[in-house]
């Protein structure tokens, strides 16, 4: 019960102070400023955007089969929290939930698992002198990527075969039987078709969900193999230029850190990007998550940062609205909001 398991955890952690849709969020990496907060507040950043594609009636129905299994109970205001039957399995199971790498790999596990399930798929082929085939993806950009590798080494078709295969014997050993297993189901080859999500459920009597996550989990390994370990050269292909795409801030934060960084008031950002004060707030939130030089103490002083530091211990709570209860009146939900992100670097 891999997905299941990942639920128990993060409604552990977020202690009901946030509703289920919260983690529905997280999980499909909804780029909001709200969710990418929970994420580092909660240290659930490892499951940012682990499963995309995830639909709302199918994690519903997830939480419904751990609800009548008692893993979890509806509290006040419909919010789940863990049973003790629920905590139980996480100790028996904790390491079962590692492995995953959301925040860190979001922008680049997905083309990085195409780049190379279509280079398998392409140079087996090609090997055989078998030209005619229907791609696993229809990516214009991984196409292109993969159609420059063959041409600069189709010479060395089995060659560079064989050093992936040296590559992935090597990390799938570091894996569970299931978990290598499962990933070599998925692969298609010169006459071999990789299984489906369907048939996998099918074939390891196990949900689609876990199916899923358990190939992920099988990816996120595959590229941190190739960060910290330089015999992973054919891996390091399939990783390459991806970095420099992952730009962690919204499109419309980057403008206003460049106004930042030119040194203009805050007035005159909002005034600039005819934008409300709220929304410029936002960005200079999100990008304090992400840049270890911003300036706090341009918004609040050490004495205010103090003040909702010793709140947030006490209370052991993230909750803005209880945060804000228990400050000076004159402490903004903008200020309280940039000391929790200080206070979690």
């Amino acid at each position: 019960m891999l997905f299941q398991g990942i639920l128990i955890d993060c409604f552990q952690k977020i202690k009901q102070e946030r509703t289920s849709s919260s983690i529905y969020n997280l999980l499909v990496g909804k780029k909001a400023i709200q969710t990418i907060q929970d994420a580092r507040f909660y240290h659930i950043a490892s499951y940012y955007g682990i499963y995309p594609d995830l639909k709302k009636e199918d994690y519903h129905q997830q939480l419904h089969q751990l609800l009548e299994k008692d893993y979890l109970q509806e509290g006040e205001k419909q919010k789940l929290h863990i049973t003790k039957k629920g905590e139980a399995w996480l100790v028996s199971n904790k390491e079962y939930l590692n492995g995953f790498a959301g925040s860190t790999y979001k922008n680049r596990i997905e083309p990085f698992k195409q780049r190379l399930l279509l280079f398998i798929q392409t140079f087996t082929n090609t090997s055989k002198n078998q030209f005619r085939f229907i791609p696993i993806t229809d990516n214009h950009e991984i196409e292109q990527f993969i159609k420059g590798f063959y041409k600069q080494y189709k010479h060395r078709s089995i060659e560079v075969l064989q050093q992936l295969y040296k590559e992935l014997e090597n990390a799938l050993s570091r894996l569970t039987d299931l978990e290598a297993s499962m990933f070599v189901d998925r692969i298609t080859s010169y006459y071999s078709y990789g299984s489906s999500l369907q048939q996998l459920s099918q074939d390891y009597q196990l949900s689609i969900p876990d199916c899923y996550l358990t190939l992920q989990k099988t990816f996120y390994h595959l590229l941190r193999v190739q960060e910290d370990d330089t015999n992973y050269p054919m891996l390091q292909v399939f990783a390459k230029n991806l970095r420099a795409a992952d730009t962690p801030l919204s499109q419309t934060a980057q403008f206003t850190l460049r106004l930042m960084q030119k040194q203009y008031s805050f007035e005159e950002m909002m005034r600039i990007r005819r934008l409300k004060a709220n929304t410029i707030q936002d960005h200079l939130v999100e990008i304090a998550m992400h840049k270890e030089d911003f300036p706090f103490f341009d918004y609040l002083n050490s004495a205010i940062y103090e003040e909702i530091k010793e709140v947030v211990q006490t209370k052991q709570s993230y909750r803005l609205k209880e945060i804000k209860n228990d400050v000076h009146p004159d402490i903004s939900y903008f200020q309280i909001r940039l000391a929790l992100v200080l206070y979690n670097k």
